[in-house]
């Protein structure tokens, strides 16, 4: 027997709650404060924060799939689905299909887990494509066994096999009926947010029950379970965590996956990467704060190509332009003759609004200047950094 779910016990996991105790405790403390700050924050950064996070998921959940979305595209249904729960016909639908799975989670964070439901994240991750045949909403029925290989036709590796597709339906039935009555606080069962999330992420990939989208729909449900256990949604980068080491997320799971239903290995890798991605959800919020002091300090001094360039340079995100901004990029951005674009660089200059980063050769790079924090509120006029 060579994997989990063919063990005589499977799915009777192993575990040591204790081991995690710590962590569990650091999650709830770590999402008051987050709550906290964002509560702070003016409604129109309250939004910009709320979407910068789901941007950071959206686009990482795919690339942990080795797909990669167009970050204005995600950006545009995201606002789209925020402002009036739709998205225009001729978006592309992979970046529609993923801002649309970030967003239902998030409403249906305290609804029970459903086969429909499950099957509606699905065929969000997963869209329509002309060329694959591929079940959407549905769970697998081909006959053939569901694996996980890599490595060129003839030698591949097997690093995962699924339970057949005939065992499915039952299989995710006692999937389901766990994780709702698991449940903490309402639950008959309840169980530790960080150990609930942990094992329902590895339970569902072990299972593996649709033909496609099941890591994007995996990682939904821990979200979904971080959510229930805080009573509000969870702002913790999950995805954005995970994506940072691949590799490391599907050893760790591949791991899992074999032989064992102990599964402390794998629970104490989840609950560091919960931790993590508070803290990338702290920075994201801290970026907008960063954000609306750069604006207040300077959004009068801009002209309309100036703040065409500042607005793609945050759309960014926290990362910023790669290479910091050039005359080049800013020809591009704004559409403006390079005279004028060394013209507009260097009045930036002046202002303080830019600065320029040390090295980078012939070519000059700038940066927009950060805007220290008020330290109180009868602080002297916002000082420029």
């Amino acid at each position: 027997m060579k994997w989990i779910w063919q063990q005589a016990d499977w799915p009777n996991f192993r575990y040591d709650p204790t081991t995690i105790a710590d962590r569990e405790y650091a999650f709830h403390k770590g999402s008051e404060r987050l709550a906290g700050l964002f509560e702070a924050l003016p409604n129109n950064s309250r939004v910009d924060a709320t979407i910068d996070l789901m941007l950071s998921e959206a686009i990482k959940t795919n690339a942990i799939e080795g797909e990669h979305l167009d970050r204005m595209s995600v950006r545009s249904s995201l606002l789209s689905l925020m402002a009036s729960d739709t998205i225009p016909e001729n978006t592309d639908q992979r970046a529609a299909g993923a801002a649309c799975l970030l967003v239902d989670v998030r409403q249906n964070w305290n609804q029970p887990l459903s086969d429909e439901l499950l099957g509606k994240w699905q065929s969000m991750a997963v869209p329509d494509q002309r060329y694959k045949l591929i079940m959407r909403g549905s769970y697998r029925n081909d006959p053939s066994a569901m694996q996980i290989v890599s490595g060129p036709y003839g030698r591949q590796t097997v690093h995962y096999e699924a339970p057949p597709s005939s065992d499915v339906p039952q299989e995710m039935a006692r999937f389901i009926d766990w994780y709702n009555n698991s449940k903490p606080s309402q639950g008959q069962r309840p169980l530790a947010g960080l150990i609930r999330a942990g094992i329902a992420h590895l339970w569902f990939e072990v299972i593996h029950p649709f033909d496609d989208g099941n890591g994007r729909v995996g990682r939904a449900i821990a979200d979904h379970a971080l959510s229930q256990s805080l009573g509000y949604p969870t702002t913790a980068c999950l995805a954005t965590a995970i994506a940072a080491d691949r590799k490391s997320y599907y050893t760790a799971l591949e791991s899992a996956s074999r032989k064992s239903v102990d599964i402390n290995a794998w629970l104490d890798y989840f609950a560091d990467r919960v931790t993590r991605a508070q803290e990338i959800a702290k920075e994201e919020v801290d970026f907008v704060l960063a954000k609306t002091r750069f604006y207040e300090a300077f959004g009068n001094e801009l002209n309309e190509r100036q703040a065409k360039m500042v607005t793609r340079v945050f759309a960014e995100g926290r990362q910023g332009s790669k290479g910091g901004i050039t005359t080049k990029k800013y020809e591009t951005i704004t559409k403006c003759p390079n005279r004028t674009a060394s013209r507009d660089l260097s009045d930036l200059l002046a202002k303080g609004i830019i600065t320029a980063l040390p090295g980078g050769g012939r070519t000059t790079h700038y940066a927009l200047s950060v805007v220290a924090p008020r330290t109180s509120l009868f602080q002297e006029p916002i000082q420029r950094a």
